[in-house]
């Protein structure tokens, strides 16, 4: 591992973790990998992989053409790699471009070079990269930059590597393609690559088999994290229909996962359209693959009858059951509320506590507090209050509304606790600003009354009403029957 020290201005440090953040997510051969950033009062530190071989600054001398044509074309790889997710070094130098022990290229800096420079300058205006390897272009007021800039900077560097002895004509003509002040006569790295594979063949073959092949695209794994990231702005601009587009990549080339998520974005048109037949089309394409996710989201559909889709019990379950005997915790925690209501299913409540049960045990806090129900009121199971809170009390670890909920009923009525209406009503409090109905209407009616809490007839008449606006027909008729009395 390698640390960078930067010192930063006031709000610079915000911006350079943002960026690498993003840089971190990028995984290439010829790219230095970016673990993090930390940062004191003045300092940032940036967390990379270790270059042994020292930058091509220091190395230039000892090395000969075979290497130097070599390591060229692994830095046009390399930056092929960043132009092809949108990223533009802005600075590329031979005191950038690092080697290891083995002298394979590891291009770095880039990509923050923008944010470090903003953040380290007070200046207004502040022209990115180093003056002697600044294209034309760039020498202006406004700068253009592009992925052509960075060509020409390759092109500077490959001109520094000529040091008097006979330089290759075809190097040569490399070199001064790359110069060439207009932009649109440059080569892409992609050309650039395909030429040093001409001119290096033996060199291009190593090893892992790889280097011969020209670079390929994003594979559908990479796809599907950038389209995450640009989906829900994570170390990155949110950008939704970047991210829908990502995910579209991602899913075409075979992505469960993305197929999954896309179904799931149509079903819900956050960034497109809602289309039940898109929706299911793509569910179905990751469930016919087993894909236990995309059995469950399926079954809830038929189960539900949503966007049109009629409702159908008999996939419904076909889906779920899939889905939930590979241990899906929501499929596992649905199959055993409709065995245990009878919901078009055969009431068997000896077979719903086994579908909760595998379900409590990966951590479902909605099974959990299922059964923490059903042994609360004995539905299915022998009465047992010490065994309900223990569920019960799973579920509220981990926040859940109803677990918040119940547990205020069993101090309030001293089942399986000692009765203590002051925990009553904490219980129902954590639950009610979570938007559960009936809690509000408990600490309502505890307000009103006094119990567990200080008596305050407004604040009671304000969590009724919160009650009655989500449907609590009783806390409705009680506010019917303040009459006079001003809610605030």
């Amino acid at each position: 591992m390698a640390v960078k020290r930067i010192r930063v201005a006031d709000g610079g440090a915000t911006d350079i973790k943002r960026e690498t953040n993003i840089v971190s997510q990028l995984a290439h051969k010829h790219i230095i990998q970016c673990y993090g950033v930390d940062r004191d009062t003045n300092y940032v530190y940036i967390i990379t992989d270790y270059a042994e071989g020292g930058n091509l600054n220091d190395a230039a001398p000892r090395l000969n053409w075979e290497d130097k044509k070599r390591i060229v074309g692994e830095v046009a790889r390399g930056l092929a790699y960043l132009h092809s997710r949108g990223i533009i070094h802005r600075d590329i130098k031979g005191g950038n471009i690092l080697l290891t022990k083995h002298d394979e290229v590891k291009l770095c800096d880039f990509g923050i070079a923008k944010i470090i420079a903003s953040a380290t300058c007070t200046s207004s205006f502040v022209r990115k990269g180093t003056p002697e390897f600044m294209a034309p272009e760039l020498i202006r007021v406004r700068p253009a930059y592009s992925t052509m800039s960075d060509v020409y900077a390759l092109g500077v560097v490959m001109q520094k590597l000529v040091h008097g002895d006979e330089t290759p004509e075809d190097y040569m003509e490399v070199m001064n393609r790359c110069l060439n002040e207009d932009p649109e006569k440059r080569p892409s790295v992609k050309e650039i690559v395909g030429a040093f594979h001409v001119l290096h063949r033996v060199h291009d073959i190593d090893t892992e088999g790889d280097q011969a092949k020209p670079e390929q695209g994003p594979s559908a794994d990479e796809e599907y994290i950038m389209g995450y990231n640009l989906y829900f702005g994570r170390g990155v601009d949110l950008n939704l229909a970047e991210g829908v587009e990502m995910r579209f990549r991602s899913a075409s080339k075979g992505h469960m996962k993305a197929q999954t998520a896309l179904g799931d974005i149509h079903r819900r048109g956050v960034g497109v359209l809602r289309d039940s037949t898109k929706a299911t089309k793509w569910l179905h394409m990751a469930a016919d693959k087993g894909y236990a996710p995309a059995q469950a989201e399926l079954g809830k559909i038929y189960l539900l009858g949503e966007m049109g889709v009629p409702p159908d019990y008999c996939r419904a379950l076909d889906q779920l059951q899939a889905a939930a005997n590979q241990g899906h915790i929501e499929a596992c925690t649905i199959l055993g509320q409709l065995r245990l209501v009878g919901n078009d299913v055969e009431q068997i409540c000896e077979e719903a506590m086994q579908w909760l049960r595998v379900a409590a045990e990966g951590g479902g806090a909605k099974a959990q507090t299922c059964i923490g129900a059903m042994y609360y009121i004995g539905w299915g199971v022998e009465q047992d209050y010490k065994e309900s809170k223990k569920f019960i009390a799973m579920a509220a670890d981990q926040g859940l509304p109803d677990a918040y909920h119940i547990l205020g009923e069993m101090y309030s009525l001293g089942h399986g606790v000692s009765q203590d209406d002051r925990k009553a009503v904490d219980w129902w409090l954590k639950a009610a600003e979570k938007g559960h109905m009936d809690a509000q209407y408990n600490v309502g009616v505890s307000y009103i009354d006094g119990r567990g809490i200080t008596k305050n007839t407004l604040k009671g008449r304000t969590w009724l009403k919160r009650a009655s606006e989500q449907g609590h027909e009783v806390a409705k008729s009680l506010l019917e029957g303040f009459e006079g009395w001003t809610l605030n």
